[in-house]
C-alpha cells in the first residue's frame, strides 16, 4: 500500500541557506496522528512548504500519495493544509469568507453547501460561525480555519502551529476533534512547539532542529535512545542520607544532591538502575516514601538530544 507521505532524501535551499537537510522518512497510509516539533528555525514551516506542494525539493524526492505534490493538482485536491497565522479580514463574516474558499477550492451549489455545513459541524461552528471575524475569539477563528481545511475532505490534514494563542479549554477541544478525525481515517501532520501537549495528542514524532530530522518514533522509543544521557529521579525517605549512602555503591549514579527530606540522583540507564532500586525496597534495605522522575518527559528527551547539535 502507498504510504501517505514519503520523503528520500529531501533538501530544501534559500539560496546559500540550507532551510531542510536531506531527511528521509515514511507516514504510513490510513489514519493517525504525527507530531512535528522542533524550535523556531528548526525547519518546520519549510518541511510543511514541501509537502503541502508550495515548493520543489532542491534535492532528493517529496511524495504524498505517491506522487510529488509541487503542482500537481490532484495530489493538492487531497490535502487539507491550515497555515501558521491568525490573518483574517475582519468586517468579513466568517460564512461567507468560508463559501468564498469552497468556491476558490472548485465547490459550488448543493455541493459546497453541504461541505460548509458538515465542515462547521465538525469543527462546533455552526452558530458561531455566521459571527464578523472581529466578533470571534481566537479559538473560534482556529476553528474557522479547521472548518475551511476540511472543506473538500481532504485525506491529509497538515496543520501549522495550530494550537498558538489559543486558551487551555480550546486547546483541549482542538485535540480531541483532531483525535476523532483520526480514528475516522484521516492522517493528521500537526507542527508545533508545545511539547507537551503534542505529546499527549500524537502516536508519531519527527523531531526537527536546524534542519535536521533528529529522530523519529512514538515519545517512548525516543526515550530509548537516550540511556546515555542522566535522568533525574527525587526519592524521598525517612532518611535520604541512607538513601545517598545505597546510591553510590552503583555504576550509573552520575550525580545526587540533598533536598530537605530526599536525595536527588542523576542516573546513567534507568532501565537497569530502577530493578536494583525495587529489589532493595523489597529486601528492606531502603525505605521509600515515593519516587519522582523529574524529566521523563517530552521537554526532557528534547533537550538531551538537541544539546549535543546546538
Amino acid at each position: 500500500m502507498t504510504a501517505t507521505i514519503l520523503l528520500e532524501r529531501a533538501s530544501l535551499r534559500y539560496g546559500d541557506i540550507l532551510g531542510l537537510s536531506p531527511t528521509s522518512f515514511e507516514l504510513p497510509s490510513g489514519g493517525g496522528i504525527t507530531g512535528l516539533l522542533g524550535p523556531n528555525g528548526a525547519g518546520k514551516s519549510t518541511l510543511i512548504q514541501l509537502l503541502s506542494g508550495l515548493l520543489p525539493p532542491s534535492g532528493g524526492e517529496v511524495k504524498v500519495f505517491g506522487e510529488a505534490p509541487f503542482r500537481h493538482p490532484s495530489v493538492l485536491a487531497r490535502i487539507g493544509l491550515v497555515p501558521e497565522g491568525d490573518r483574517f479580514p475582519t468586517g468579513l463574516w466568517g460564512h461567507r469568507w468560508l463559501r468564498m474558499m469552497g468556491e476558490l477550492s472548485g465547490l459550488s451549489g448543493t455541493e459546497l453547501n453541504v461541505a460548509m455545513e458538515k465542515s462547521l459541524k465538525a469543527v462546533g461552528m455552526e452558530v458561531n460561525g455566521r459571527k464578523l471575524f472581529s466578533e470571534m475569539s481566537k479559538g473560534m477563528r482556529q476553528r474557522m480555519r479547521l472548518a475551511q481545511a476540511l472543506l473538500h475532505d481532504p485525506e491529509l490534514l497538515i496543520l501549522d502551529e495550530p494550537f498558538n494563542g489559543m486558551d487551555p479549554e480550546s486547546r483541549l477541544q482542538l485535540m480531541e476533534m483532531l483525535r476523532g478525525m483520526a480514528a475516522q481515517g484521516k492522517r493528521i501532520l500537526v507542527s508545533s512547539h508545545i511539547l507537551g501537549e503534542v505529546a499527549q495528542l500524537t502516536d508519531r514524532i519527527l523531531l526537527l532542529f536546524r534542519g535536521r530530522l533528529l529522530a523519529e518514533g512514538s515519545v517512548v522509543e525516543i526515550r530509548e535512545l537516550l540511556d546515555r544521557h542522566p535522568v533525574e529521579l527525587r526519592l524521598s525517605a525517612d532518611s535520604a542520607q541512607a538513601v545517598a549512602r545505597w546510591a553510590v555503591e552503583h555504576e550509573e549514579l552520575v550525580a545526587l544532591r540533598m533536598e530537605d527530606g530526599a536525595a536527588v540522583l542523576a542516573v546513567r540507564n534507568p532501565r537497569s538502575f530502577l530493578p536494583k532500586l525495587q529489589a532493595a525496597v523489597n529486601r528492606g534495605e531502603l525505605a521509600l516514601g515515593s519516587l519522582d522522575p523529574l524529566d521523563l518527559n517530552l521537554d526532557a528527551v528534547f533537550q538531551f538530544l538537541t544539546q549535543d547539535h546546538a
